[in-house]
């Protein structure tokens, strides 16, 4: 009984003590106070070169990426593949069965 109860505060305190030693190699560490966090850029690592950056950046202004997200803007999305035309819609939906037209009018609302 006596060395169990060390042995259990020792195992909470490093259980407690884990996350802040995980988050050693991030850029912010917690601190106390107001600000709740201190920076340390050295201690970011990335993984892209500066000449990478700089030709991401290069791409991004020639596409007007960089001026959308230099405002503050969201990107827009671009199409997987080429969308359907009104027509080509129209025709799925008369050519499916009465189940799956009930099946599609419970899925979009709601009843």
């Amino acid at each position: 009984m006596i060395v169990r109860k060390p042995l259990a505060l020792s195992l909470i305190a490093l259980a407690i003590a884990a996350p802040g030693l995980a988050s050693a190699s991030s850029p912010y560490h917690p601190a106390d106070g107001e600000v709740g966090f201190t920076t340390h850029p050295d201690h970011f690592q990335s993984a892209m070169s500066r000449a990478d950056a700089l030709q991401a950046v290069t791409v991004a202004r020639k596409d007007g990426t960089l001026a959308i997200i230099a405002r503050g803007g969201a990107l827009p999305v671009k199409a997987m593949s080429p969308s359907k035309t009104r027509e080509q819609v129209q025709q799925e939906y008369l050519s499916m069965s009465a189940a799956e037209k009930q099946r599609m009018k419970e899925l979009y609302s709601g009843g």
